[in-house]
């Protein structure tokens, strides 16, 4: 009897067991709905994982304070290989007249402490070595809520969250892209679309008796405005950077035009761009020692490139970028064009997220997503930059560069060269007290990947930077060494 009873338990809990199961299996993979039922919800997702090598990325075969770089994940070393993994999972959707956007995140570099989310006890180097995005650190990455008032007869918008945004990334994006929160109101008024926004770069309280905390703020105000003709959209712009916390303001105004030329059965892409900043900084200690006080800002920053579309297959490309650079070091002027965050990683003609320049090169004095060298001559001296960390010296930048892209089937391609010199070395010379030439060097990069299904792609990005008599002129002789950074991109989407 006894032995009856056991075999009856155990046959119930075996089914009781199944039965999650035989009901997974004939429900599906599921369904997500919104607790109210006008409302439209869509759950998307990606992973990039980033397996990465890099060497001589401070031109010097020996270790020097510059042997490393940054990106998302936080610092890399030279000689060495890191896996740079940035997940993101999203929900979208919304109802009459309102949407909503919301990214969660995580950009790590692979490492047990990271990815294995265990608390870090370690000394000071332990904590040193956990600075930036780790696993334990996934949160709202964006965030988009928008109400739409059109059905009130108002052409316009109300937006708030912190989504990217930007004034000038469909041609070189040399002054604005980042996702900064912000305030703002955008619509169509006949045919011409506009987009106001009040942009919340620091608003820091300080120390509470110490500090002002008003004067540690930034505040960016911008216009954008884009008018069709003719195949092309010409979009002025304007940005008023109220920045506080380098005691400065500045008035950016420019303009980019971007559009298609059809010849026959081959199309011409141009894009340009043009942006002049005047203002004022409050005061400046000069390299003499003499601190100058109400400084005039005036500086220049434009791009132009070509993109001749052939076929798919054939798409070649030329273009550059120039950014003014300060000419005198001990002068009530500052010529040095600091951008609000440069963002020409994601540009369309140059842009290709791993290759070396896009990353910060202490070396070079070059911001994470830019191309220019905003940082020599001092850091957080100048009126802007990622991070405010943009130079009053910086020598500015000329480059020129060519490439070509397309895809054959599954494969896709990318291409280029680009050469870098610096506007003008004038204020740097006064710094360091020396000649400094103005040819920096030029990079060559090669992006190859093979697209299995619009979900996962595998693809190789090698990068080649080859320094110039202006690094050995800033840093001595031994820095003379070519960088290579090679990166593998795993990339899956859904």
């Amino acid at each position: 009897m006894i032995g009856k009873i056991k075999t009856i338990l155990l046959l119930t809990l075996v089914a009781l067991l199944a039965t999650p199961i035989i009901c997974f299996a004939k429900m599906g993979t599921g369904k997500v709905s919104a607790a109210s039922k006008d409302i439209n919800i869509q759950i998307f997702g990606s992973l990039k994982t980033y397996p990465m090598y890099s060497t001589n990325v401070d031109f010097n075969d020996d270790e020097t304070p510059y042997d490393i770089t940054l990106d998302e994940n936080g610092w890399s070393g030279d000689d060495d290989l890191s896996v740079r993994s940035e997940f993101r999972l999203g929900f979208k959707g919304g109802g009459e007249n309102w949407s909503f956007l919301t990214i969660l995140e995580s950009d790590l570099t692979y490492d047990k402490r990271n990815t294995d989310r265990g608390e870090r006890t370690g000394g000071k180097e332990d904590i040193e070595r956990a600075n930036g995005m780790s696993g334990n650190s996934f949160g709202v990455e964006k965030l988009e809520f928008t109400y739409d008032f059109s059905s009130y007869g108002l052409p316009t918008t109300l937006e708030t969250g912190w989504q990217t945004k930007e004034l000038d990334l469909k041609t070189g994006g040399v002054l604005y892209g980042d996702d900064h929160p912000y305030i703002g109101l955008r619509g169509k008024i006949n045919g011409v679309s506009y987009e106001l926004l009040d942009i919340f770069v620091y608003d820091d309280i300080g120390e509470v008796g110490v500090t002002d905390g008003d004067a540690l703020d930034w505040n960016v105000y911008t216009l954008k405005l884009t008018f069709p003709f003719r195949g092309f959209n010409i979009s002025p712009f304007y940005a008023y950077s109220d920045n506080d916390a380098m005691g400065a303001t500045v008035n950016y105004i420019g303009a980019e035009v971007y559009g298609k030329i059809e010849i026959g059965s081959i199309g011409i892409v141009p894009r340009a761009e043009f942006v002049y900043a005047t203002g004022n900084k409050e005061k400046l200690t000069l390299p003499n020692g003499r601190t100058e006080k109400d400084l005039d800002i005036s500086a220049y920053a434009g791009f132009a490139s070509l993109e001749f579309d052939i076929s798919n297959a054939i798409k070649p490309y030329i273009g550059g970028y120039y950014m003014s650079g300060d000419d005198d070091a001990n002068d009530d002027d500052i010529k040095a064009f600091n951008p609000i965050t440069n963002i020409a990683r994601y540009a369309p003609t140059f842009g290709m997220e791993n290759a070396f320049i896009y990353k910060l090169i202490p070396i070079l004095g070059s911001h994470l997503y830019a191309n220019d060298f905003a940082m020599l001559g001092g850091k957080k001296t100048g009126y802007g930059g990622i991070g405010n960390t943009g130079s009053a010296y910086n020598p500015g930048m000329y480059s020129f560069g060519i490439g070509c892209k397309g895809a054959i089937e599954k494969f896709s391609y990318k291409t280029q060269f680009q050469y870098f010199e610096f506007a003008d070395s004038d204020a740097l010379e006064d710094i360091y007290g020396r000649n400094i030439d103005e040819s920096v060097g030029w990079e060559y990069d090669l992006q190859l990947t093979y697209h299995f299904n619009k979900h996962f792609s595998l693809g190789n990005v090698f990068s080649y930077f080859d320094p110039d008599d202006a690094v050995e002129d800033l840093y001595g002789d031994d820095f003379d060494e070519s960088a290579i950074m090679d990166t593998v991109e795993m990339i899956w989407k859904f």
